[in-house]
């Protein structure tokens, strides 16, 4: 029994609804609202994860010029940061609460170029948090199974194809799981933390004291390890897009989960600092920091298995979460016309299946390039996410620069006031982080993400350029005689062999009612194309045939030139083509039927003034698996 077309539709049918699920009602994709304990795992997990690498990040900065003694002055440093920006973006959230987020905010206050540099850079961003978790979380692994030291790039790999896949399904995680994933891992932290302190004796360990060899070296130290401990930051703009997940009033509701998501995480990464600095990890050692601050405070292998799958927990949800964010933001950036716009539209599951597919591509690279090299990814991190926060903030100055314009002498003018010198001061200490982070991390690959939000904000401008060119093109104009009729239609019937199929695409073309008819071959083999004239003039079909030479027994270009010469004779005319076109039934018919018509339709569909139109015939095989596949319908269906 021969494996006919339609099965094989039909088994990759199901295939597909096994592997993605069973196709959703578009009435299913309003957003679900969660309170805020709810809220927080859902987008804090991005800012939280960070504790895992952060440390990591600031402690290989000093250690570069051996000032691993300023690990807590650093770590301050960075949460005061991480403090300052929190607050701004509460004030954000609060005057603008919807999933729009920085890009929506720049491009309505700044301008729409600048709101497209925000874009890219959130976008970029959003691929180097995938990139950077997974290799995270790969870091963990080989630590508590070394066995798997060489394993790590397939195991990141191998997260981002995970997550790609339950993303196509359209997965959403359940909140409770992130619940228990999310407090889990500060329960974990602050346990480690807590009895890492207890104890911590200075008989046992001296905190590692700071050598500063010469002044050059630590002042890129420090800037090394405040740039790099700003990724701490990165998750911030998820949060203070997620709006439209809260009840109203959902401004002040965001801003209180974005407030105590930065609060939790700005007190685990002070936490892990400090057990790092107290048990002297130096960062010469390789592996997470988090993980050999507790193996010298416990000294326990179930210790460091319990720290380190919470923190792949967290860091599994964090990149998880980037998937949706990142198809929401290609979703708005296509209806602005500045990414294709079918990455505007859902699938059958409600997924956005190109951005999906996208930013799992683009993270995978991006891994496998690197070798997933945590330190080297950190490096490119945080100038995606600062590019945006500084646009934001500029564009939150300009929009309280307006309200106090307008706002009358009181106490909700000096708030605004305030206010207003809040994101100022937050736009200069992003600035500032920028700087650093572009200057100091240049060579180390800081580079690398500068060119790709340059070359994205260069495609992204050139697609929107086209969609305007085309809108311009395709605008009906006054006086437009696009729908004036033409002057005539010229019918021809292409006919390779005389046959039932081509019997019945003559008798389409003469239901036209052309202003001339008439049927085309072409003379590739001498002794065809007579028999073929013989059995013509025997059917009178009151059609005239005509037969093209071929000397070259090419095929497509005698009928090409043909319908050339017929537009050089009348060019307001119409000419429409008539292709017979075998419709089969088993999927290894397509590679014997139809090759040399399809490619003619193509060549055809360019030509100005000219309309293909296939004829179908559908064969034995098809009308078969057609009628087996309606009656499974109905077997289905009972």
């Amino acid at each position: 029994m021969s494996l006919g077309w339609c099965d094989v539709r039909q088994f990759m049918g199901r295939l597909k609804g096994i592997v993605f699920g069973r196709p959703v009602a578009t009435d299913r994709a309003r957003p679900t609202i969660l309170r805020t304990r709810l809220a927080l795992p859902v987008f804090g997990a991005g800012i939280v994860s960070a504790v895992a690498y952060a440390p990591d990040a600031v402690l290989d900065a000093l250690r570069r010029g051996s000032q691993q003694g300023a690990m807590l002055t650093m770590a301050i440093g960075v949460l005061a940061i991480l403090l300052l920006l929190g607050f701004a973006y509460r004030s954000n959230v609060h005057e603008r609460p919807d999933e729009r987020g920085d890009y929506g905010l720049v491009r309505d206050k700044l301008g729409a170029q600048a709101g497209v540099l925000t874009g890219a850079a959130l976008l970029v961003d959003y691929i180097f948090t995938v990139a950077v978790s997974v290799a995270a979380l790969a870091h963990f692994l080989r630590y508590v199974m070394p066995w798997a030291n060489d394993w790590h790039t397939v195991i990141a790999v191998g997260a981002i194809a995970v997550m790609t896949l339950a993303a196509l399904r359209g997965v959403t995680e359940r909140a409770r799981i992130l619940l228990l994933v999310f407090f889990g891992f500060i329960a974990v932290i602050a346990l480690v933390v807590t009895f890492g302190i207890e104890r911590h004796t200075d008989s046992v360990l001296q905190p590692i004291a700071s050598d500063a060899p010469t002044t050059m070296t630590v002042l890129f130290a420090y800037a090394g390890a405040i740039a790099s401990g700003a990724v701490m930051v990165t998750g911030i703009e998820h949060l203070a897009s997620a709006g439209p997940y809260h009840a109203e009033p959902r401004g002040m509701r965001t801003g209180r989960t974005l407030l105590i998501a930065v609060v939790l995480a700005g007190a685990a990464f002070f936490g892990v600092s400090w057990l790092v600095w107290s048990y002297r990890v130096t960062g010469w050692t390789e592996g997470p920091v988090l993980l050999q601050a507790a193996q010298r405070a416990f000294g326990a292998t179930w210790v460091l298995w319990i720290v380190a799958l919470a923190a792949v927990a967290i860091l599994y949800a964090a990149a998880s979460a980037v998937f949706k964010r990142f198809a929401n933001l290609t979703s708005l950036l296509a209806r602005d016309s500045y990414l294709p716009r079918q990455l505007a539209t859902r699938n059958d599951r409600l997924v956005f299946r190109g951005s999906v597919l996208l930013v799992g591509v683009l993270s995978a690279i991006l891994v496998v390039a690197v070798d997933a090299r945590l330190d080297q990814l950190i490096h490119m991190y945080v100038i995606g996410v600062f590019t945006s926060i500084v646009l934001s903030q500029i564009a939150m100055v300009r929009l309280f620069g307006v309200k106090l314009a307008l706002a009358p002498v009181g106490a909700a003018r000096t708030r605004m006031a305030l206010t207003r010198v809040l994101h100022l001061v937050a736009a200069i200490v992003a600035a500032s982080v920028l700087a650093v982070v572009a200057i100091f991390n240049f060579l180390n690959g800081a580079w690398v993400a500068l060119a790709m939000i340059v070359v994205v904000v260069v495609m992204m401008r050139g697609i929107e350029r086209h969609y305007r060119d085309v809108a311009t093109e395709l605008k009906i104009a006054f006086g437009d005689h696009t729908s004036a009729l033409p002057s005539a239609t010229h019918g021809i019937v292409l006919i390779t062999q005389l046959n039932r199929p081509a019997l019945r695409t003559l008798s389409y073309a003469k239901a036209a009612r052309h202003s001339s008819l008439e049927a085309v071959s072409v003379r590739v083999e001498a002794l065809a194309a007579t028999s073929l004239q013989d059995d013509w003039g025997k059917l009178t079909a009151g059609v005239p045939l005509v037969i093209l030479d071929s000397p070259y027994r090419d095929i497509m270009g005698p009928v090409l030139e043909y319908v050339r010469s017929i537009h050089r004779d009348s060019p307001r005319d119409v000419v429409v083509v008539y292709v017979p076109e075998l419709v089969v039934g088993r999927w290894w018919e397509q590679f014997l039927h139809n090759r040399s018509t399809v490619r003619l339709r193509s060549q055809l569909l360019h030509m100005r003034g000219v309309v293909v139109a296939a004829v179908p015939w559908h064969l034995e095989s098809a009308r078969s698996a057609r009628d087996e596949a309606g009656t499974g319908k109905k077997r289905d269906l009972t």
